[in-house]
Formats: C-alpha cells, sequence, structure tokens
C-alpha cells in the first residue's frame, strides 16, 4: 500500500512536469493551399533516457463534435536520439477539405533506458479553419436584346475551378468552358419571341452534375416585358 502510495504521489509530481516540458503549436494555416502545418516540441525531464511523440489529426464541422480522422503525414510514433535534450517535429498536412476546423492532438512520452513511461502528456493545438473549396455557379443576370437574344451572366463565386458545364437558356442546352474561381461569363443564344408576361429561365449544371458550395442560386427568372 505504502509503495503504491508513493508511485502515485510520484506520478502526481510528473504530470505536471511533463505537461509544462512539451508544447503542440499551429505554425501555419493556409485556406488557399487547403493545408496545415504543426509543430510539437518536448524537453527531456529527469528519469527519462528517450522521448517518443505521435501526431493525429482531429477535424470539426459546424454543429457537430471533434473526431480524429485519418493523416498519413502524421504517421506513428517517433523517437528522439538518446543524445537530445529538446525534441522538435513538424509536420504538414494537406488536402484539407472543408468547411470544418483542423488541429493536431499530440501524445509525449519520456521513458526510461528500459523502456518503461516515466512520464507522458497529451496535449492540442489551435484550429485552422478551411472554407468550402468546392466551384460555386452563380447565374447574375439574364436580358433578352431585340425580343430573340438571349444573353446570361454566370460566374463562379467559388474556391476551385467549375470544369465544364452546361447551361440551359432559351431552350437550348449550352456547353460553357472552365470558370476559375472569381472569374465569369457572357453566354448568349437566340430563341423565340418572348411574349410580354412570359418568364424566362437560365440554369447552369441543370442537371447537378457539378458537386457545388450551393446549389441555390444556379438559376435566374426574368420576365419579358
Amino acid at each position: 500500500m505504502l509503495r503504491a502510495a508513493l508511485i502515485a504521489a510520484a506520478l502526481l509530481l510528473v504530470a505536471p512536469a511533463a505537461a509544462s516540458a512539451a508544447s503542440v503549436t499551429l505554425t501555419a494555416c493556409e485556406p488557399s493551399a487547403r493545408a496545415a502545418e504543426f509543430e510539437a516540441r518536448m524537453d527531456k525531464i529527469a528519469g527519462a533516457a528517450r522521448m517518443k511523440l505521435r501526431f493525429s489529426l482531429e477535424a470539426h464541422k459546424v454543429g457537430a463534435p471533434w473526431r480524429r480522422i485519418a493523416a498519413p503525414e502524421f504517421g506513428g510514433w517517433r523517437t528522439a536520439d538518446p543524445a537530445t535534450t529538446r525534441y522538435i517535429s513538424s509536420r504538414r498536412v494537406t488536402a484539407l477539405v472543408g468547411p470544418s476546423s483542423y488541429r493536431a492532438v499530440v501524445r509525449f512520452k519520456w521513458v526510461d533506458a528500459d523502456g518503461r513511461t516515466v512520464a507522458s502528456a497529451r496535449l492540442r493545438s489551435k484550429a485552422c479553419w478551411q472554407p468550402d473549396h468546392r466551384p460555386n455557379l452563380k447565374l447574375r443576370a439574364l436580358s433578352i436584346e431585340a425580343g430573340t437574344h438571349y444573353v446570361a451572366l454566370v460566374a463562379n463565386t467559388g474556391h476551385t475551378a467549375s470544369g465544364v458545364f452546361e447551361l440551359s437558356l432559351a431552350g437550348q442546352t449550352l456547353t460553357v468552358p472552365d470558370l476559375a474561381p472569381g472569374e465569369e461569363r457572357l453566354v448568349e443564344a437566340d430563341g423565340p419571341e418572348c411574349e410580354p408576361g412570359e418568364r424566362v429561365k437560365a440554369t447552369a449544371d441543370p442537371l447537378d452534375l457539378i458537386d457545388e458550395r450551393s446549389e441555390r442560386d444556379n438559376a435566374f427568372t426574368l420576365r419579358c416585358t
């Protein structure tokens, strides 16, 4: 009983020391590159012969709890050289999908010469927010010239290129070249004359083949005068 109590007391003393001897930092958050970088540091403490650490990645969406996700860039446990007194390890993760926040969780271990754990700690970094990276096709305007010439203005308000897509206009299905993020294009077609009071509609990606940030702004309706 006395031995167990002494061990428990020793662990209570070591745990704060271990936590103060380790840190994990978000060193770069790059939404445009869909990437984040993290750095973990740990200092050698009394009784430890080696230091070990392991990264894992957690993601969080609005309204959902944090959860661990796969991150091949992080790998498994990494062990410092025995002569090392401060161990620093950096990892970069890419291909992050938004909208989500990402953080690193790092487990630290200090082990003695026999491989037994002297102390351990588990710390989290600050979060890196990644927006929704998908394209977003938006019909900005629709006009009719001379009663039979239809002109639609379509834009990509998302964060990635749209790829080639279709646009329905004046009873036709037209193929529109790729739109870069922030790019817009006029699409024209000749069609039947629009009678006063009649409604005409232009729709980008009418079959919903493009995975977009929002599908609610793909159409524009105009009443003829």
